[in-house]
Parts: C-alpha cells; structure tokens; sequence
C-alpha cells in the first residue's frame, strides 16, 4: 500500500530559500516562456454549402473551421487502404483493425487502369469488388471517403490512368476525348456506389476529385464535379488537394492538405523540414506543388495525406522512425489541424503490370499496419493520439490556436522551445515538441507563463524537464465533474463517464516530472495513495510517489478518477465499447473489436491478457482463462495451444532459399510471419516462377506473413531470392553499404514467428476461440 505525504510548501520554502533563491531567480528568468492567450481572437464561424441529413436523422456537415456531427464539432480520422492492393479475403479483418485504432473513415482510391483493362471491359468483380468493400466498411460502421481520379498518382503507371488516355494530348484537362472517357469511368462508379452514400443510409461521405491537380485549368476541377453528380455520385462532401488548381469562388469544395514527415521523392526521405515548428500549412510551406489556390480562411485545416509512413524506390531507401511519425501528427493538431488523413495506414501489394516503373512491387509504405496485416510500432504511437481525439477532439476542434510572440522558425534550432496553445475561453491545451526529423534535439529545462483574460498560470513550481526526441501535451484549467485541474504535467490519454464519475486517464511522458495542481476551493475530497500532497495559495498539489490512482469529489457532490499510464501502458491502450459503457483495455497483443467480442493476436507467445477498467464482469470463462486482479484494473489472462513450428525447407544457394508451405494453418494461429534478414539491393518471394511480393534492402528485417499463401492452393512453395545491390541507391547507411560490398547476395537468417489469436467473448463466448 502506498502512503499519502501531506506537507507546507511555505515551510519547506523557508528553509531552503536563503540556499536557492539566487540560483532559481537566474533559473526562472532564462527558462520562462511566456504565452498571452488574453490576446486571443476568435475565428468567425461561416457554414459551408456541405450538409446531408440520413434516413434516421444523423447529421454531417462542415463550417470554416471544424467538420460537424449531429450540430456538434467532430475531429474526423481518416485512413488510406487500397482495396485493389489487398487480398479480398482479408478485407473485413483489416478494416476492424483500422476501425480499432480510433479511426472513423476509410479513404481508398478508385484505381481507372485496374478496373478497365483491356479498353472497354470493366472490372469490379473479386478483388476489385469496390461495392463490397464499402459494404464492409459500412458493416463495420466506418465512413467512407472515395478518391475517384481519374488521375491518381500513387506510383502507379501513368498516375492510374489507362495507357490509351496517358496517350491523349489533352488528358487531365476539358478536351472533349478526355472528359467523354472520363464520364465512363464515374458512371461505373455511380453504378458501383448506388444507395450507398450517406443519404441513403450509406457509409460513403466524400469524394476526392482529381489529385494534385497544379494544371493551369481552374475550370476542370468544377466540370468533374458536375460529370460526378450526373454519374450518381452524391457524397456530403466533395474534396480535392489543396494544392489544387480551382475556383473556390464558384466551385464547392474542400481542399485538403498533405504532410509528410519522411518524403519518398527527396533522397533518403529527405532533410530536416519545417513540418515540426507549429508552423503554418505545409502544401504552403514548401515547393512540393506549394503554392495553394484559395483563401485558406474559407475552409477547415484538414489532411487528407498525413504521411505515417513513406514509399521507397530502387533508387531511394530510409526507414521511418514511428516516434518521428507520431511527433509530426502531434504538431498538426497543434498548429490547428481539424481532420486527419493518413496515406497510407494500410500497406498493399502492387499489381506489377500497374506499378510506377521506379517502385516495387510491395507496397507496403512502412505503414502502420504493413502489406501482410501486421500491426507495426507506429500503429500504437499514433492510438495514443487518436484516443486523445476520439474524447478530447470535439472540444480541441473549437479552440483557436495561439502562438507565442516569437515562435521558433528555424528547423535546426535545437536550443529554443517549440510551443502552442490551443484554448477557447479560459482553458486548453499547451503543445510542446522536441522532436526534429534528421537533428539531434537537446533536453529542455523551463516553465510555462499562460497569461489569460482573467488569471496568469505559472507551471510547474520546478522547472520542467523536457527530453530530447519527445512531444507533450499538458492541459490547464480543464474541468473533471466540477472540480477543476489547473495544470497538469502528464498528457491526456481519454476520458470516459461511468456510474456518474468522470474517468480520466493520464500519461507520463519520457523524462517529465510529473505534477498536478487543482483549485482547492472547487474539491470537497481528494484521495491519492501513493501521492504526495501539497496546499498552497488555494491549490492542491500532487505529485506521484508510486501512486497510480487519484479520486475525488468537487465540490458539487460530483465525483471523478484520474488514472495515471506509464508510456508503455498508453502505448497499449485500447479504447471500445462493450454492452454500450467505454472501457480502458490495456494489452501487448493486438486487438481487434468486433461486438461484444475481442480478438486477441500476438506474436511468439500462446499467453494473453487483457486489464480492463471498468472491470467487465461478464467476460466468458472457460478453461482457457482465468480472472485475477491487478491493482486499479481486472486482468483476465487466457491460453490457447502452443504450436511447434518445423517448416520444410531448402537452401538452393547463400542467396536463395525455398519453403514447403504448411498444408494448413493451427487452428491457435492467425499467421506465420517469417523474419528474414539478407544483404542485398532487394529480396522476391516468388512461386510458380512468379513474384509475389519483393523488399527494397533500407537496413530493416523484411517481415512476410505466410497465411495468404497456405490459403492458395495454386502454391505449393515459395522461394526467398536475393539480388544484388545496385550502385545507385542511396538511403542507406554507408556502413552497411560497405558490408553488402564486402560479401555476395545472402540470405543471412529466417526466423519463423507464429502469430497465436484467441476470441473473448463478453458476455458469452461468441465463436470458437479454438
């Protein structure tokens, strides 16, 4: 049991003064930064032309500054997954993850080429089946924002068009050939798409036109659109990237933005940007197509390509550091995003005859979750955020942003605080990074001066230790069932109601000392074992000892807990729903929600656990798990079989290895992967003479799931090859060039990884777990 340590902080003070006092007064005046949030102006608020009302009454639409739901702000998430690059089979199970890590859109692209190949015959059968894709998102109830081209890039041949309109003089543009062609393809969109916008009771609530459209045509875009609305294609919102050339004075739509922290079109992802000040927009900060066509004023700040990952060539390697990925969305939501879409969140494999010629066939993008479904580091980076937006997200989309007088503008300026405040009225949120792509950040020691209409905050009483390579998000004045949080030195995690208390959870971040001030005068009661408790000047401060768990009643008889997360634990938070109450899961495996049912999947190891809070009592028992408490959560922990894994294999040469596939999967397992490690310019998987898929060497262990190979009976075994390396990549570290030099192409270690799953149901089992 922890201890409760009450102390005054003026006698403490007193006797240390004389010794520290000159020191501190040195201290304090180098080491403030000051913010005057009083000098706030608040954005007007002018409705845009998008609003649809469903068959049972929801409501979307969209003002110059936030998205809205049902007449109130909404901060959207918005991933990318390419149908026509995933197998079919596995649609449904990628979509939950998706589902499950907070998002509430699926954006995907209509790929042209694909779909009419050869002229005049179209395609939307198996894996092009567009309709049944968006029938799962909506099965799922995820929205649906389409990208219907014509022209598409996203390295494919001819930017998705087909070779015989690449061919056109006037392809993108309002040449009569081109626009009769395209008119094709939207009306078999219409088609595809019919009763499934959101009008109807659909999930499909957007439509990009065009991409990246840098044309001098004003007109095109707006001539799209109306081909668009004749085809049948009728979504809340049309949508196009803000780099786009068009009349925002007559034609209707939201332009977009996109960042990206690693750029595939820069050598080795580029140098250090801009993209982490809390600066202004990056398709107006840089020259990649930078130059916007509007009055930024007039629409919300959204992204519809928030880069979580990067796409590597022949010719051009790196390897995205997913803390460096969750700092860049971190400093879009603090310069003043309101929508997040991300390219891509689901990695694919390209189809060759398809492919841009500079690429592989893999398309995986190093993307939270990877070309064969598994889960990756930045996946769980970014949840952390996403649960702070899925509970915080309709308040933070009505603040307005406020800058320091003299905000950092030099990407390689590693001594100055990078800092910004999202606040409306007398509370918000201060938003600091350390963190720089490409330059070493120095750890930072200072406090905050918030001077506010009617009160200045100083915080924290000793300076703050900032860490180099780390982001925070530390709230003031925020009010939990009437008692109210003055600042806080933790982040915000998420934040629930249950049996009438306020559930806050809150994280440490790296290297921080942690405090907490409240009003005194707005808490009745106030327990924290494990804490130590200080009053002073009509606060209550806390500081944690050990202590996890804080629980108060405000002075209006309303009661709250603040539950403190160690980094690890937010990392592997879960927010869901079960039997219509929020709930904290923490767990190492990845989970995928479904109902009342959870499925479990990890790698290496046939044990799980779950730690939930509120405790669910009705979770089924069976022999396979058991229910044991653990501290301020209720652990159920399960078993399935353990499966010894002997794959039959063959060594052809150091540099080519071929495997028997398993006849099937273990009923305990959801996949194989293997782990392969190689020197090399690239790696193939092939079978039956074929590629299957292929990895570009970076330096990064290629990871290959086997499941989608057992399940294809034309496959009786696949072969791993290795080729050369090419002297004219670039990306990689010199010192692991110089070892691929040194030696021939070589399969250096395979590890076979099983992937354990089990289903829990909750309330009763609802599948067979084994």
């Amino acid at each position: 049991m922890g201890k409760i340590f009450i102390r005054s902080i003026a006698a403490k003070f007193s006797a240390i003064v004389l010794l520290t006092m000159p020191f501190y007064r040195c201290f304090a005046q180098d080491s403030l930064y000051e913010i005057d949030l009083a000098r706030q102006v608040p954005q007007k608020t002018a409705q845009l032309d998008f609003s649809c009302t469903d068959p049972e009454g929801a409501t979307l639409s969209v003002n110059n500054r936030y998205f809205e739901r049902d007449g109130k702000p909404w901060f959207p998430l918005m991933g990318e997954f390419h149908y026509s690059r995933y197998p079919q089979q596995y649609w449904e199970e990628e979509i939950v993850k998706m589902k499950s890590a907070g998002l509430s859109i699926i954006s995907t692209y209509i790929f042209w080429d694909v779909h009419e190949n050869p002229r005049n015959q179209w395609n939307w059968q198996g894996t092009f089946d567009l309709r049944h894709f968006i029938e799962l998102c909506e099965k799922h109830e995820m929205y649906v924002w389409i990208r219907i081209g014509p022209y598409d890039n996203a390295e494919l041949l001819y930017g998705g068009l087909p070779k015989w309109i690449a061919g056109l003089k006037g392809k993108r543009s309002n040449d009569s050939t081109y626009l009769e062609e395209s008119l094709k393809l939207y009306r078999q969109i219409g088609k595809q798409t019919k009763g499934l916008y959101f009008k109807d009771g659909g999930p499909i609530i957007g439509a990009q036109l065009e991409n990246e459209y840098d044309i001098n045509n004003r007109d095109h875009i707006g001539t799209l659109k109306q081909m668009a609305l004749k085809s049948g294609i009728t979504p809340v919102f049309f949508s196009v990237t803000a780099n786009t050339v068009f009349r925002d004075d007559k034609f209707k739509a939201i332009p977009l933005q996109g960042a990206y922290p690693y750029r595939g079109w820069e050598k080795a992802g580029g140098s250090a940007s801009k993209d982490f000040l809390y600066g202004n927009d990056q398709w107006i900060l840089t020259d990649a197509n930078g130059k916007v066509y509007y009055d930024v004023n007039k629409y919300p700040k959204g992204l519809c390509e928030q880069g979580c990952g990067g796409q590597i060539t022949y010719a051009n390697r790196f390897v995205v550091d997913p803390g460096i990925v969750e700092a860049h969305l971190q400093n879009q939501i603090g310069r003043g995003m309101n929508m997040v879409g991300y390219y891509m969140f689901q990695g694919g494999t390209q189809l060759p005859e398809f492919k841009s010629p500079d690429c592989p066939v893999s398309y995986d993008f190093q993307a939270p979750i990877n070309e064969f479904g598994f889960v990756q580091p930045s996946y769980r980076y970014l949840k952390i955020l996403h649960n702070f937006l899925r509970d915080f997200g309709s308040d933070l989309a009505a603040m307005n942003v406020v800058e320091p007088l003299n905000p950092v503008r030099d990407e390689y300026d590693t001594t100055n605080l990078r800092y910004v405040v999202r606040t409306s009225g007398n509370s918000g949120f201060v938003f600091l990074c350390n963190t720089q792509i490409r330059v070493h950040m120095q750890d930072k020691v200072f406090r905050m001066r918030l001077k506010l209409a009617n009160e200045t905050i100083e915080f924290p009483r000793a300076p703050l230790h900032f860490t180099g390579g780390t982001t925070a998000i530390l709230p003031f004045n925020l009010l939990l069932n009437g008692a109210l949080l003055k600042y806080a030195t933790v982040q915000p995690v998420s934040r629930f109601s249950w049996n009438n208390k306020q559930i806050l959870f809150l994280m440490e971040v790296k290297g921080m000392n942690m405090e907490l001030a409240f009003d005194e005068k707005t808490i009745t009661s106030i327990k924290a074992e494990g804490w130590e408790m200080e009053k002073s000047d009509g606060k209550i401060y806390l500081t944690p000892r050990g202590g996890r768990e804080i629980l108060i009643t405000s002075s209006t008889g309303q009661s709250s807990v603040i539950i403190l997360l160690s980094r690890e634990q937010a990392e592997n938070s879960w927010r869901t729903t079960i039997n219509k109450q929020e709930v904290m899961v923490i767990s190492k495996a990845d989970l995928m929600f479904e109902k009342n049912a959870i499925e479990c999947r990890q790698f290496g190891s046939p044990f799980f656990s779950l730690d939930m809070y509120p405790s669910i009592t009705a979770v089924s028992e069976n022999k396979f798990t058991k229910a044991v408490p653990a501290s301020i959560f209720k652990r159920y922990e399960f078993r399935v079989p353990a499966v010894s894994l002997n794959l039959d294999s063959e060594r052809i040469a150091p540099d080519s290895l071929s495997i028997v596939k398993p006849a099937r999967l273990p009923a305990s397992l959801s996949d194989i992967r293997l782990q392969i490690d190689y020197l090399g310019g690239s790696a193939e998987i092939l079978a039956n003479n074929q590629i299957l898929t292929d990895n570009l060497f970076n330096g990064s262990t290629w990871s290959v799931g086997l499941n989608r190979y057992i399940s294809d009976d034309t496959i009786k075994k696949i072969e791993c090859r290795v080729l050369p390396w090419q002297n004219y990549i670039t990306g990689v570290p010199d010192i692991l060039v110089k070892k691929i030099k040194e030696s021939p192409p070589q399969i250096i270690n395979i590890k076979v990884v099983p992937q354990y799953r089990i289903c829990v149901g909750l309330g009763a089992l609802l599948r067979a777990s084994i």
